[in-house]
């Protein structure tokens, strides 16, 4: 990592110095060089007012850097693309000096940090509620102090002078073993805990699975839980969220209360996961976003079919909704049941179906 003393050397008389200036210039030049520091059209302001949390012009956040200073503790720019690096022979991986800093290539790339571009990936579905927050002198609000912690949980060690693993990236790929084998949670604590017999002393390796899964919440897209009837007539959503009784069968919706219990139980519950966020998900990546609209851009080869779009439905839905097709973004989902027959049992001859939507 750079040395960036230059940030919060006193100046003379409340005059900034030269070099405070030029590195203020190197700063801005490195932000600007790499594309994902921007939402609509401004970049992170890590003065001591904005603190990271607020996106201005550029200009705007020479000026306040210039008359208000760096936030504390910023010596890595780790929301503007800066890795860090835990010993010397990396160094170089990273950037040379704040003078060369406008001739960096972005480094929050692919082939940087994998872990710290899907923080970022998941900062950004989140940034309209970072930046709606009121700015204040304290502390940053929760949702942006949180992903900030993921964001120096992806470049720091798992230990010190650990070189191929960070705190985040090892609670990442446990996370992966663990869903591949389906792991119990017991079973999971049971390895950390013997990881961490093995591991260095002052190792960062999160104690157990409860402490990885909050660690990691932030990054997840979450789901929405609604009461359902149990013999599945109805559910207990919107205009019908206060009901307690079905209005087809009559059947409770919560349980008969057990002692003093306050809490009212639900029969069932069903657990929605809206499809919205994911879709945005997927455009949040670089990687992902350019699979999604690979369907305008890829070159067909006639008599050869190697995606839906070469197909004559396609073409066909693209005729009869010119406005939809004409935004490559726009996504067309299939339903498909996989052999399962939802109208019916086998026995009762109900037709197959596969249903088909698009989403705009």
């Amino acid at each position: 990592m750079d040395d960036h003393s230059w940030m919060y050397r006193d100046s003379p008389q409340g005059l900034r110095r030269m070099d405070y200036c030029n590195g203020v210039q190197g700063f801005i030049n490195f932000a600007t060089s790499i594309p994902r520091n921007f939402t609509d059209g401004g970049i992170r302001c890590p003065c001591r007012k904005c603190k990271n949390l607020k996106f201005l012009h550029q200009d705007v956040v020479t000026m306040h850097l210039l008359t208000k200073g760096f936030m504390e503790d910023y010596l890595c720019w780790y929301a503007h693309g800066e890795l860090f690096v835990p010993d010397e022979s990396m160094e170089e991986q990273v950037v040379g000096s704040t003078s060369s800093a406008s001739n960096m290539h972005e480094v929050g790339n692919e082939n940087s940090n994998p872990y710290r571009n899907m923080v970022m990936d998941a900062m950004r579905m989140s940034e309209g509620n970072v930046r709606e927050c009121p700015i204040v002198e304290e502390e940053p609000n929760a949702d942006a102090a949180r992903f900030f912690d993921l964001l120096r949980d992806s470049d720091e060690p798992l230990w010190d002078g650990c070189t191929n693993h960070s705190k985040l990236s090892a609670v990442a790929q446990v996370f992966t073993i663990k869903s591949n084998h389906g792991l119990s949670e017991a079973g999971y604590d049971k390895i950390i805990e013997w990881a961490r017999s093995i591991l260095p002393e002052g190792n960062r390796l999160k104690e157990n699975f409860y402490a990885a899964k909050s660690m990691m919440k932030p990054l997840g897209l979450g789901y929405q839980k609604i009461d359902i009837c149990p013999n599945f007539c109805m559910l207990y959503y919107l205009e019908n969220a206060e009901m307690t009784e079905c209005m087809t069968c009559g059947h409770s919706r919560y349980k008969p209360r057990t002692g003093r219990g306050k809490t009212l139980v639900a029969y069932k519950k069903l657990r929605y996961f809206p499809i919205t966020p994911r879709l945005q998900r997927l455009f949040m990546s670089p990687r992902t976003a350019e699979h999604m609209t690979w369907h305008q851009s890829h070159h067909a080869v006639d008599g050869v079919m190697v995606h839906p779009s070469d197909g004559e439905a396609w073409k066909h839905f693209n005729s009869m909704h010119p406005p939809f097709s004409a935004e490559s973004r726009n996504v067309r989902l299939g339903l498909c049941t996989d052999g399962f027959n939802p109208f019916g049992s086998e026995q009762s001859g109900a037709e197959y179906r596969c249903l088909s939507s698009s989403v705009d």
